[in-house]
């Protein structure tokens, strides 16, 4: 009797999470601002009971669920390319590996979570122009005074 590779998979992630630094929310914001610009952000952050702060606030929750939203987009493929494996493993004995369906929900679900990390990236896209927008009123307040 042949034995068959076992379909337990380890718990552990195959990819590792995205660097914080490298984060695509945090990074566009480092982009659009500048290291300056964003330091300036983290900081007014903590501006409680301003308008600014609580914008600076939002800014900064948006860039962090755009990561989050990115780190669970980068898990689900790599879920899906480890299905893919599977199918093609030539160690495998291809009568215990289905490969009718294999891509039905994984790529439906592929597809929702690309999709809301696009909707977040472009949310925080209006939000950092809004913030910018006030920041240039305050500075030309601050220019005229």
């Amino acid at each position: 009797m042949t034995e068959h590779a076992s379909r337990i998979r380890s718990t552990t992630p195959t990819a590792p999470p995205p660097t914080p630094g490298r984060a695509p929310g945090h990074e566009a914001l480092r982009t659009v601002l500048g290291e300056d610009g964003y330091q300036r952000l983290v900081h007014q952050r903590h501006e409680r009971d301003t308008a600014l702060g609580e914008l600076a606030d939002l800014v900064l929750n948006t860039a962090a669920e755009a990561d989050r939203l990115h780190g669970k987009l980068r898990r689900h493929a790599a879920h899906a390319r480890d299905r893919l494996g599977e199918l093609f493993n030539p160690r495998l004995d291809p009568a215990f590996v289905s490969g009718t369906g294999l891509l039905q929900n994984t790529g439906h679900a592929t597809d929702l979570h690309a999709a809301r990390f696009a909707q977040q990236m472009n949310q925080l896209a209006l939000v950092v122009e809004s913030y910018q927008t006030v920041m240039r009123r305050t500075a030309g307040v601050t220019d005229r005074s």
